[in-house]
């Protein structure tokens, strides 16, 4: 009996042990993973950005974690923080969520165009945006974010430029 009993536990420990390798594997969003450093600016401002990606909920998502950090006129100071969470609806389509510290809480609809992730925000009904996020060929990683006007029409508010740190 304790022979059953532990043979059962080894094979669902390896079970979930391969569900969970398996989910991060197959996580088309894997190339981010990591903490990404950099500078940019904000809306005419000068900014420091620190991005950290990876697996969240049992690899089920890839989590995006942004501190931006301005320094603007009289040295005043201000930090934008947001959280993402993204999940493949296929190899090339995610879906997601955006939370941040303005108090927004909005829908993603994003697709992966080789090493691009592009990420529409929002709905018609709010504002809407778009974040891009290109790894280049020298590894550093392109952001840059817009907001479409009244007209329709997308308007670059933000860019910076990181590097891995870890």
């Amino acid at each position: 009996m304790k022979t059953i009993t532990l043979l059962l536990l080894i094979v669902s420990g390896t079970f979930s042990a391969f569900s969970a390798s398996k989910a991060l594997a197959a996580h088309p969003l894997e190339f981010l993973h990591g903490t990404w450093e950099g500078t940019g600016t904000t809306s005419g401002i000068a900014s420091t950005v620190r991005f950290n990606w990876g697996p969240a909920l049992g690899g089920r998502y890839t989590s995006l974690q942004i501190h931006n950090r301005m320094r603007g006129e009289n040295d005043l100071e201000y930090l934008f923080e947001g959280i993402g969470y993204y999940q493949p609806s296929n190899e090339q389509t995610l879906t997601g969520v955006w939370v941040d510290n303005q108090g927004d809480i909005l829908p993603i609809l994003a697709t992966l165009e080789e090493q691009t992730l592009i990420a529409t925000w929002g709905s018609e009904d709010s504002k809407q945006g778009r974040s891009e996020y290109r790894l280049l060929p020298d590894g550093t990683l392109e952001a840059i974010d817009s907001i479409r006007n009244d007209g329709g029409e997308w308007r670059e508010f933000g860019r910076a430029r990181l590097v891995r740190a870890r």
